[in-house]
């Protein structure tokens, strides 16, 4: 009989559906500021890179009001919109570090 490690939780989306997060963060290897978005807070998702804080803050903008304004109502609809999004780098994975910062800090603000 071997001994187990604990107890897995299942992880609990506590936002609402069709909620959406973003918001933006440096990359602490490339230096590049990027977008980033959640729909449960656990799916943190880096969308664009770019070299200035300035034009990260408004593509994250851009996303705010494209969903406060319900344009993308579909799949493909959403991935057209991310697709079009001015970017000026490929996108490099957030270290789990920071992706799990983001994660609390968004969950967080939905209580």
């Amino acid at each position: 009989m071997s001994k187990g490690f604990g107890h897995v939780k299942k992880k609990k989306i506590v936002m609402e559906d069709d909620e959406l997060t973003t918001g933006i963060v440096q990359h602490p290897v490339t230096r590049l500021w990027q977008t980033w978005i959640t729909f449960t807070g656990h799916d943190i998702q880096c969308i664009t890179a770019h070299n200035k804080r300035e034009d990260a803050s408004q593509v994250a903008q851009q996303i705010v009001n494209a969903w406060a304004d319900g344009l993308h109502q579909t799949q493909e609809e959403v991935t057209a919109f991310i697709n079009s999004l001015p970017s000026d780098a490929p996108v490099d994975p957030l270290p789990q570090k920071i992706v799990m910062q983001l994660s609390q800090q968004t969950l967080a603000a939905r209580k």
